[in-house]
């Protein structure tokens, strides 16, 4: 480190499950960029004096969002990008001239994590458990990607009618579906993915029951701590497909630096 290294933070709470202050620090060493990435462990009644504070610091440049504040920072950004428009959700926020720019990179993340892996979207069906603030964002992300149906699954059935209502103004090709969280169908989907924050790290509890899809679906988990989460070792267990949450971060590399201008 130097005395003008430029600082990202990864802001959460708590902060002992994150990921990105080690892969990205990882990756500015690797491209030669002179900048790290920390953890900034900020709670929710905390944050008005965190971004207050932040913009007047000359070498902090920008930051990662994840767990729970993705949906809370918004009312703090002076800007906001279409995808955090739509999805009323931001996970990257960059600092120009002490204005907080917002946007959301983990529909696109998430798309091309699948497509990393050779794995096909469109005209396939897709159900979700989970809307926030990264479920809303891989929504959009999916229904883009022309995929054929997509359910979504959640216990707060006013957010959920919210969501699909507007998902339903996009006038897409793709059919938008809702279900009851604890009595659910998920029995012909091609993916089935856990978009809620069950199963990081020492929560061992499921989503939904792996062995109500079919015996050719993908199960897909955006929980990155542990990797193997219990809904993968699930996934394994009964013989289905899977596909792991850090793809959906790897993803965001490009992207972050484009939007940071680093690379």
């Amino acid at each position: 480190m130097k005395a003008n290294t430029k600082i990202f933070g990864c802001i959460a709470d708590p902060v002992n499950h994150v990921k990105a202050p080690t892969l990205f620090t990882k990756i500015f060493q690797e491209k030669k960029v002179n900048a790290i990435m920390i953890p900034i462990n900020v709670s929710s009644n905390d944050l008005e004096y965190f971004f207050s504070g932040i913009k007047s610091i000359k070498n902090f440049v920008g930051m990662t969002v994840t767990i729970p504040h993705k949906t809370n920072v918004l009312k703090y950004c002076d800007h906001l990008e279409k995808e955090a428009i739509d999805t009323q959700s931001v996970n990257w926020i960059k600092i120009e001239n002490q204005k907080l720019i917002g946007t959301n990179f983990d529909g696109i993340g998430f798309v091309n994590g699948l497509k990393s892996e050779n794995l096909s979207l469109e005209k396939k069906d897709f159900a979700i458990f989970g809307i926030g603030g990264a479920g809303a964002s891989i929504c959009y992300s999916l229904i883009r990607s022309k995929v054929k149906r997509l359910k979504l699954i959640n216990r707060n059935f006013n957010k959920l009618n919210l969501l699909a209502n507007k998902l339903k103004n996009l006038k897409s090709n793709t059919e938008i579906l809702i279900d009851d969280f604890r009595d659910y169908d998920i029995s012909e989907y091609d993916y089935v993915i856990n978009a809620t924050s069950l199963g990081l790290k020492d929560n061992k509890d499921l989503i939904f029951d792996v062995k109500k899809t079919k015996s050719d679906c993908t199960i897909v988990d955006i929980v990155m701590d542990p990797e193997e989460t219990i809904l993968i070792k699930e996934a394994i267990r009964h013989r289905r497909n899977y596909h792991l949450g850090k793809n959906m971060l790897i993803s965001q590399i490009k992207l972050a630096g484009n939007f940071f201008k680093l690379w």
